[in-house]
């Protein structure tokens, strides 16, 4: 977890439409909660609590944050863990 605080609102980098094309997705009948290692677009890498909400057998959509601000960002499987 990062300890400082952002000066500005960053959007985290998610998997692309192409990265993820080739791929069949799993919705997830019951979420598991996960922590996952989400890279932002500033190039920080933060490990956050969240649901796993989707998956194929290489990537996961992990939903993280908390309202208003909870976020879904595809990442790579070896990006998550259980909990």
């Amino acid at each position: 977890m990062t300890d400082v605080p952002r000066v500005a609102r960053r959007q985290p980098r998610s998997l692309t439409a192409e990265q993820l094309a080739s791929l069949d997705i799993t919705a997830a009948a019951e979420q598991a909660n996960v922590r996952a290692w989400i890279v932002w677009e500033d190039g920080v890498e933060e490990l956050v609590s969240g649901q796993a909400i989707a998956w194929t057998r290489r990537a996961v959509k992990v939903r993280w944050g908390a309202p208003p601000h909870a976020l879904e960002t595809w990442v790579w499987a070896g990006a998550v863990q259980r909990t």
